[in-house]
């Protein structure tokens, strides 16, 4: 069978994709049920820095 190149690289950037979502819902579900200080920290840390972000660019 012969590989595609563009296969591949959808291939490769959904698994990207779907292991940041797996990540964001386990430390958001810890966030709800556990509420730990260091998840909360970072929750607040990545918000500020997508903000940042977004600030940054909209200027």
């Amino acid at each position: 069978m012969k590989e595609k190149r563009f296969g591949a690289v959808i291939a490769n950037v959904l698994s990207v994709g779907t292991r940041g979502l797996g990540l964001f819902l386990w430390y958001f579900l810890r966030l709800i049920y556990r509420g730990e200080p260091r998840v909360i920290a970072g929750f607040v840390v990545a918000g500020l820095a997508i903000a940042a972000l977004i600030w940054l660019i909209a200027r």
